[in-house]
């Protein structure tokens, strides 16, 4: 028989004493069980955060410059605009190359490229362009081929021109202050088709092909009167 003042534990557990010595004793205190709404909220913003990180890698690469795209917000000069006149120095040394000294004061219409030697899609368009502006040339055509070389070292550009076959002019550009600054142009290549009065009427974005370039050609032909 358990005395005065004590209590009597069942079988296998212990009790503990109340401090102040009477009472039914104190159950042993027990941690909090972790919710598990915590590592998941977590879980949630990391993934949030990479989806946000990759849609603005996506972003930045598919509206940014690309070489061989040229992709941008749009070039300044649109199609039906005067072509903004330029003189650049010449890459083979001479004469600078004037866009309206070329076209607009001989009553000439003009392709006129913006390229690199670092552009990869420029290596394939430019041997077209310097094959069919030597047709041209020899079928007695007035148009005129002019090419602008873009953010590119002469010393890389000269041996490329030379390579590709170039025979019109071209034009130093290094700084942009011409495809950027004037033509508002980001990547390469792009090609306008500038009448005998130096309006703009076509504009290609990208890598012409021969075909598009002919019937191009024979838009221009029609200008010149």
């Amino acid at each position: 028989m358990a005395s005065p003042g004590t209590s009597t534990a069942g079988a296998g557990e212990k009790q503990a004493p109340r401090a102040d010595g009477g009472g039914p004793p104190t159950p042993p205190a027990t941690a909090p069980t972790p919710s598990p709404a915590g590592p998941r909220r977590l879980r949630s913003l990391i993934i949030g955060c990479v989806i946000a990180v990759a849609l603005a890698v996506f972003l930045f690469v598919g509206l940014g410059t690309k070489s061989g795209t040229g992709s941008s917000p749009g070039p300044v000069v649109a199609v039906g605009d005067v072509a903004p006149a330029f003189s650049l120095p010449s890459l083979t040394g001479g004469t600078p190359v004037s866009l309206d000294g070329l076209g607009r004061d001989r009553h000439h219409p003009v392709v006129l490229n913006f390229f690199a030697s670092w552009c990869v899609p420029c290596q394939k368009e430019t041997p077209l362009l310097a094959r069919t502006a030597a047709g041209e040339q020899a079928k007695g055509s007035k148009v005129q081929f002019i090419g602008v070389d873009t953010a590119d070292k002469p010393s890389n550009a000269l041996p490329f021109v030379q390579k590709a076959g170039i025979i019109y002019p071209v034009g130093v550009d290094f700084s942009t202050q011409v495809s950027s600054g004037l033509y508002g142009l980001y990547g390469d290549p792009q090609t306008f088709f500038i009448d005998s009065s130096g309006r703009v009427v076509g504009h290609v974005l990208g890598p012409l092909g021969q075909g598009v370039l002919d019937q191009w050609l024979h838009r221009l032909a029609g200008s010149s009167g």
